[in-house]
C-alpha cells in the first residue's frame, strides 16, 4: 500500500487494521462470503443452510483475537519498551 493511501486508512482511524497479515485468499471467495453475510442478522447463508456468525468463529478463522479484550493481561504503558510502545501507539491508530 502507498504511503499516502496508509495516511488516509490511519485519518479514517483503522491504522490497526495494517497490521493484520495479508491472507491469500481468491477474490471471488471473498465475494462470495460478503454476499453471503446478512448484517442484520449475523448469519452466513450457504445452499446448505444458515448458521450464526459469532467474533469467536471469526476469530478461529482469521486467527485473530475477536474477543474485545485484547489486552487479558494488565500492562503498564509505562513499562513498556521503546519499541513496544511504538507497536501499542500503531495498534491504537495513533501512529
Amino acid at each position: 500500500m502507498s504511503e499516502p493511501k496508509k495516511a488516509i486508512v490511519c485519518e479514517l482511524g483503522f491504522g490497526g487494521l495494517m497490521h493484520i497479515p495479508p491472507m491469500n485468499v481468491p477474490h471471488k471467495l471473498l465475494k462470495e462470503l460478503a454476499n453471503s453475510f446478512k448484517l442484520g442478522k449475523n448469519t452466513l447463508e450457504t445452499s446448505y443452510g444458515s448458521f450464526k456468525v459469532k467474533p469467536k468463529i471469526i476469530g478461529a478463522a482469521l486467527g485473530l483475537n475477536a474477543s474485545g479484550d485484547l489486552f487479558p493481561d494488565k500492562l503498564s504503558y509505562k513499562k513498556l519498551s521503546k519499541e513496544n510502545k511504538l507497536i501499542f501507539r500503531r495498534f491504537q491508530g495513533t501512529l
